[in-house]
């Protein structure tokens, strides 16, 4: 049975340097060598490191995934999907939910062999590898700057004296709002400091 494929290419702009034609043309080769069907080409001319959503092609694509209307997805190379692992990972993820197979030819990977499953276990391990050692990182530092006396959080937009006023102005019978105007503070502030006095 032939192998139904929906071809992503994408650049970043639409230069004169810069097309699809030699990643469609690559592709092409490619799938006319694997004996594959393509069904369709998606074409983006944005930067991968745009949001799906800002990505006409890919996001119809991934819709046309989801809706089975090919087997697997080949694109050139893996960042012509985006430019963080973190997405890439997220797409994957997505289309292995829905039985679709993604090959980034350059690279080397085919989601559906044994040796690109391997790969993309590797992948994974790696991303969270990486984001606990951001996390040990971010404790640390945090624990460096408790110990040199910094205090952490929000700064403390009110004071007792302002406090004060707040709750005087508010036994004059003046209104939240006004009060927010009068003192300089949302009436968030306001509602938080009298309920702190209450």
């Amino acid at each position: 049975m032939t192998k139904k494929v929906a071809m992503y290419c994408r650049v970043s702009t639409s230069t004169k340097d810069q097309t699809t034609e030699n990643q469609i043309l690559e592709l092409t080769t490619y799938c006319k060598r694997m004996d594959y069907e393509i069904v369709k080409i998606y074409e983006d001319e944005v930067s991968g490191a745009k949001r799906r959503e800002q990505r006409p092609a890919y996001n119809q694509m991934c819709q046309d995934a989801f809706e089975k209307k090919f087997d697997t997805i080949i694109a050139w190379d893996v960042s012509r999907f985006g430019r963080s692992m973190k997405e890439f990972m997220s797409f994957l993820a997505d289309m292995d939910d829905k039985n679709i197979g993604v090959i980034a030819v350059k690279n080397g990977l085919d989601s559906q062999s044994s040796s690109g499953r391997m790969m993309l276990k590797m992948i994974g391990l790696m991303e969270e590898w990486n984001r606990e050692m951001l996390i040990e990182r971010v404790n640390a530092g945090l624990r460096r700057a408790v110990a040199n006396g910094t205090k952490l959080g929000r700064k403390k937009i009110t004071n007792p004296k302002m406090t004060n006023q707040i709750v005087s102005l508010r036994a004059e019978k003046m209104s939240i709002r006004a009060i927010a105007k009068k003192v300089g503070v949302s009436t968030a502030t306001i509602m938080r400091e009298l309920k702190k006095a209450a």
